[in-house]
Order: C-alpha cells, then structure tokens, then sequence
C-alpha cells in the first residue's frame, strides 16, 4: 500500500517541483531584462546610441553563450537543419526586435513607461491564439483586455503632454516582438536545446543588427566617457559587462522556465518585470513614473491577470466539452463539442 502510495505521489511531486523551477526561472529572467534597460539609459546620457548598445548586447552574449552552444549541439546538428526557420525567426524577431525596438523606446520613454507598453503582449497573445485555434476568448479574457486597454490610456497620459509618440510606437512594436518571444520559446516540441536556441538567435540577431546599421537607418555612436550610475562614475565597460551577463542569463533562465510552466503562466510571472524596473531605474537612474502612469501601470497588470485567469478558465471548459482533432489531411485543429452527442452522432462527427 505505502509503495502504491509513494508511486502515484511521485508524478504529482515531480510536476509540482518543475512548475516551482519554471516560476522561479521565469522571475530570474524577468528581474535580469528589467536591470537592462536603466543601464542603457543610462549610457544614453553619455552619448551612446541605442543601435550601439544593442549591438554590443547582442553580439557580447553570442561570444558568451558560443561555448556552450557548441557544446550543446553535440551530435544535434541536424536538430538545427530541420528547424532552421525557427532559429532565424528566434533571431530577428525575439532576439534583435525585442531588444532594439525596446531599447529605442527607452530613449524617448521613462524605462517604466515603455516596459508597461511592451508588457501589453498578453493582450496580442490572446488574439493570435483566437485567431489561429478559432477559440472565443472566457468573458472575464475580455474583461482583462479592457482593463489593460483602460491602463495603456493612463500610461500615455494624454493629459500631460509629455508623452513621445515615436517612443510609444517602439514600445508597441517590442510588445509585439515579446508576443512572439512567448510563444515561440514555450514550444515545447522545438528540438533545439534551450542554450543553443539562444546562442544561434543572438549571432543571427547580431548580423541583423549589423545589416541595419550598415545601412544607415540608425546611427551606432559609442563614447568612452565615464558612465554615471546610481550617481557615482563608472568606465562604460562596468554598464556593458552587466548588461551583457544579465541579458544571457535572461534569455536562458526564460526559454527554460517557458518550457516548464508553458506561454500562459511565463507572460503572467513576467509582470513581475514590471516592479523591478521601476526599483532599478530608481537605483540607477533616478526614474520614476507620474502618479497617473502608475494607477495605468497597476491597471495593465491588473488587466493581463484577469487575461490570464479567463485563459484558465477556458483551458478547463474546453477540456470539459470539446475533443481536439487534428488531421494532417485537413490542416488546422477543429473544435469539436461532444456534450449532449449520443453514440450515433459522435460517430458521424469522429
């Protein structure tokens, strides 16, 4: 009886155990991003360019993570033949998108500000995944959407006339960019390991980085001066080496929790981005939001978990009253409701 005991509990522990990892993976990578963007503000005012910082990110964490990618695709090259695709979507969208677009948010934006902007991409979650599976949204989804929208107007503040807008379009188009970060490192049936998945991204990112400033579309200006932080002077390599050491961590500290607690639980711990920012930004930067931003940033927050417990909830109903069919031949997965079927319907229908 103990054996049987012991034998079923282990499964449960096992998964409880992974979801706690997941969570805590998760925080680490939010708290990690959110460190980035006051010591690139930071920078800015000392004349670097976000084009430049960016670039020195991207390809600093390639040289960082190049060793272990390496070490990780032992064996698994072909791995990486089959899903080239993904690889390089990784790398233009999550990886050089995220970053450049945010970082240029935050040249124009107070950092909070334009967090709480890229952190409306739950909101774009929910719209790709109604309009790929064809499922309608929980009421309370709907609920969360309007809050959020509700705090993004607070956010902008209207009002107060200090808003940039090319700033908020940087910050909408990174929200866009984290959407598809979400997502595409919650896959669980990518066959890339999680380090390598990260290291290719930055080197392909890297080269685009490089590409568009080639091109002369944004201006990569680097400086040697003292970099200011927390209001004593520091060489610009101490603002470099930690933006650097805390963007790697927080790519793969992500892609690991992501793939342990899954796209859904990941974007809502990722809120927690959104607290530490603000404390950084203070430490480092002496930034802080109005009063109105932070009733909009607690609206937005409060939105996206009213979006996340309506995605519960719908995962629970459609596990009640719908079977999932997927036929190579047909495509798409189609929605099925089996309540109320007798045995002759459901077998017309199957």
């Amino acid at each position: 009886m103990e054996d049987t005991v012991a034998r079923t509990a282990t499964p449960q522990g096992s998964a409880v155990n992974r979801t706690v990892a997941g969570i805590g993976m998760v925080l680490l990578s939010a708290f990690f991003f959110a460190a980035s963007g006051p010591f690139a503000k930071a920078m800015y005012a000392e004349d670097w360019s976000p084009g430049a910082v960016v670039l020195l990110r991207l390809s600093g964490c390639a040289a960082v993570l190049l060793i272990p990618t390496l070490v990780s695709l032992r064996g698994r090259w072909r791995e990486v033949a089959r899903g080239w695709r993904t690889v390089v979507s990784y790398g233009v969208v999550s990886m050089a998108g995220v970053q450049l677009l945010y970082f240029l948010a935050v040249e124009h934006l107070a950092v909070s500000v334009a967090l709480l902007l890229e952190m409306t991409a739950p909101l774009l979650i929910v719209f790709w995944l109604w309009a790929t599976t064809r499922i309608r949204p929980a009421t309370v989804t709907f609920i969360g959407m309007a809050v959020s929208l509700l705090g993004l107007l607070l956010v902008l503040d209207p009002g107060g006339g200090a808003i940039s807008p090319i700033g908020v379009v940087f910050a909408l188009g990174a929200a866009v960019c984290l959407a598809s970060y979400f997502l595409v490192s919650a896959k669980v049936e990518v066959e890339v390991p999680p380090v390598a998945l990260t290291g290719l991204g930055m080197i392909v990112g890297t080269l685009v980085l490089v590409a568009v400033l080639l091109s002369g579309i944004i201006p990569a200006d680097f400086s040697a001066a003292p970099v200011m932080l927390g209001g004593s002077p520091y060489h610009w390599t101490v603002p470099i080496l930690v933006i650097v050491g805390m963007t790697a961590g927080a790519y793969v500290c992500g892609i690991l929790g992501l793939r342990m607690v899954g796209a859904t639980v990941g974007s809502f711990v990722n809120l927690t981005e959104v607290p530490f920012s603000v404390i950084v930004a203070w430490l480092v930067v002496a930034e802080l939001p109005t009063v109105i931003q932070m009733y909009g940033g607690i609206g937005i927050v409060a939105g996206v978990i009213f979006i996340k417990w309506g995605e519960v909830r719908q995962e629970k109903r459609i596990q009640r009253r719908a079977v999932l069919l997927s036929d190579p031949a047909t495509g798409p997965l189609t929605i099925v409701e089996t309540e109320g079927l007798d045995e002759a319907e459901w077998s017309e229908r199957a």
